[in-house]
């Protein structure tokens, strides 16, 4: 998994190189390229790592199932990407609308061949190049870079999506009297919980605690699921129990905290209630990346890009990211501040 991260991370930042060079000739100054704000592009660390596969299954195989299968990935990833930004996001990366022979401006001949050529320059010089410099480097060291540039990658990505996201559904009140109720429902029983209520004792994020904490997280993740139809008990149980442990994790707690103290909040929450495999993948995979293992089901991935979401709020007060919590829901705290 580690030698697969450092690939993706890798050549990430080297397709960023690229694209600034490539850009900025164009424009003639700087152009700092991408959805992200870090030198790195993704969509070139995801290719890397297609190619990578298609190059181990390809060899001996002809020029021309060769130029099949990399203008497939290639144009395929490309389409693929831009997509999804403009549906999801309603961002345009790039615009081909000038370019002849081109599908829905996302794709167009010109770069198509362009990434062609490139996918073969993978093959026979970069790939070549990239293992005997992979060889030369400390293992641990690799490892490393690895796991934090990953890392950093995520948080930019989860930071940049959900700021353009909240953004958006700031514009208008998504907070309803029903929304409140429903969540109260799912929750209240679980706060009640006298192992949840010592939650409050705990600092955790500056002047917040660890309550205060797991109770945000599972009210943004309840709006999520909600917006996208997907398991709202689940998602709201596991959100309130992801931190479930009870030591001041800056002050003492066991070493590797950020790895360890999934497993033991999954441990304490089996002690507080009945857990299904989801809820359980939702405590032990908030942490990812550290988790190594990717969540499994879409109601993880959302609690954990909330988590990072809350987190980066908590220490950075960047309040664009996510609601005040006092002027958005303020049913939901007075009540819990009535416990």
């Amino acid at each position: 998994m580690l030698y697969y991260l450092f690939l993706f991370t890798f050549f990430s930042i080297i397709g960023w190189v690229l694209e600034v060079i490539f850009r900025s000739l164009n424009a003639r100054a700087f152009v700092n390229p991408g959805f992200l704000r870090g030198p790195y592009l993704p969509i070139y660390g995801i290719g890397a790592l297609i190619l990578t596969s298609c190059v181990a299954h390809m060899q001996g195989s002809n020029l021309l199932i060769k130029c099949l299968v990399y203008l497939l990935v290639t144009t395929g990833l490309e389409f693929i990407t831009g997509f999804i930004f403009e549906g999801c996001l309603n961002i345009r990366l790039w615009n081909y609308s000038e370019k002849k022979f081109r599908i829905k401006n996302y794709i167009c001949l010109q770069f198509s061949i362009y990434w062609l050529l490139l996918a073969f320059a993978f093959e026979y010089l970069a790939l070549p190049m990239y293992l005997p410099f992979l060889n030369l480097l400390n293992p641990v060291a690799v490892d490393i870079f690895a796991i934090v540039v990953s890392g950093v990658i995520f948080a930019d990505w989860t930071v940049r999506c959900a700021g353009i996201i909240w953004e958006r559904k700031g514009k208008r009140r998504l907070l309803s009297g029903d929304d409140e109720s429903e969540f109260m429902d799912i929750a209240g029983p679980l706060i009640e919980h006298p192992a949840v209520q010592r939650l409050a004792g705990f600092g955790h994020h500056r002047d917040k605690t660890r309550l205060d904490h797991s109770v945000e997280v599972a009210w943004h993740s309840f709006l999520l699921s909600k917006r996208l139809s997907l398991d709202c008990d689940a998602i709201v149980k596991g959100a309130l129990l992801h931190d479930l442990f009870f030591y001041d994790w800056l002050r003492e707690g066991p070493r590797l905290h950020g790895f360890r103290h999934p497993w033991i909040s999954l441990r304490n929450a089996r002690e507080v209630t009945i857990l299904s495999k989801k809820e359980e993948d939702i405590i032990i995979k908030h942490m990812w990346p550290l988790t190594i293992i990717p969540p499994r089901y879409m109601e993880s991935w959302v609690v954990c890009l909330v988590d990072t979401c809350c987190t980066v709020k908590d220490y950075l007060s960047v309040r664009q990211i996510v609601w005040s919590s006092q002027d958005k829901r303020p049913g939901v705290f007075s009540w819990l501040n009535q416990l």
